[in-house]
């Protein structure tokens, strides 16, 4: 099972809590109620969106618009991910916790529950699948990862054919990591991404430049 990503789960949390909070545009003492009263001090529920806009809210809107390009795209390409495969990757996560329970419990510190697990896994495995599809791992690749490494894959090295698989599958989640950056950039020019408010101008591949996971190329043993 590849490394899990937890890095759209984690906006999801924070989505819910800016969603939640962001039902209206407090200007009325009414429409902002208080949450704690502390001392002689008030602490609204505008101040608190106020603070988790400032502190979360670019990397937030950026996510969600990398969740729609994603989408949009995988639907304009007609790229899907079947049940099987999300019931694959839950299995395996799963099997590394060790028990339902301590799986449930892996949710619970989530703020999940195993749908919304579901639906983010489909959303990173269809992702996964665009990128694989658009920056695709060349024979030349595989020739030249083997060249470099083979040296340190034993002694003898075995042969291409053998390792072959395992090499691919390390360019694999390096394409995926070196390119998601440009591609996503050019999703966003592709369907045409305005932004209304510019304090959220920052790029959807900027942020997500920021927040990529790194993968490091290990040679094959």
């Amino acid at each position: 099972m590849k490394k899990f990503d937890v890095s759209i789960l984690s906006a999801s949390i924070l989505l819910v809590g800016l969603a939640v909070l962001g039902v209206y545009q407090a200007s009325e003492q009414e429409r902002d109620p208080a949450l704690v009263k502390a001392g002689d001090t008030s602490i609204t529920q505008y101040q608190l969106y106020d603070e988790m806009k400032s502190l979360y809210g670019k990397q937030m809107l950026n996510e969600l618009v990398a969740q729609s390009l994603i989408k949009q795209e995988a639907k304009l390409q007609n790229i899907t991910v079947s049940k099987e495969d999300v019931d694959k990757e839950i299995n395996g996560m799963k099997q590394q916790i060790g028990s339902e329970e301590a799986f449930k419990n892996y949710l619970d510190s989530m703020g999940m529950n195993e749908e919304k697990l579901r639906n983010q896994l489909q959303l990173l495995m269809t992702r996964d699948k665009l990128l694989d599809k658009a920056f695709p791992v060349t024979e030349e690749q595989i020739q030249q990862y083997y060249n470099a490494n083979k040296d340190q894959m034993g002694s003898p090295a075995p042969e291409l054919d053998k390792v072959r698989d395992q090499i691919k599958n390390v360019l694999v989640e390096s394409n995926r990591s070196e390119n998601y950056g440009k591609w996503m950039e050019s999703l966003e020019k592709n369907h045409k991404v305005e932004w209304y408010d510019p304090s959220f101008a920052e790029s959807a591949a900027e942020s997500a430049a920021d927040s990529a996971q790194t993968q490091t190329e290990a040679p094959i043993k």
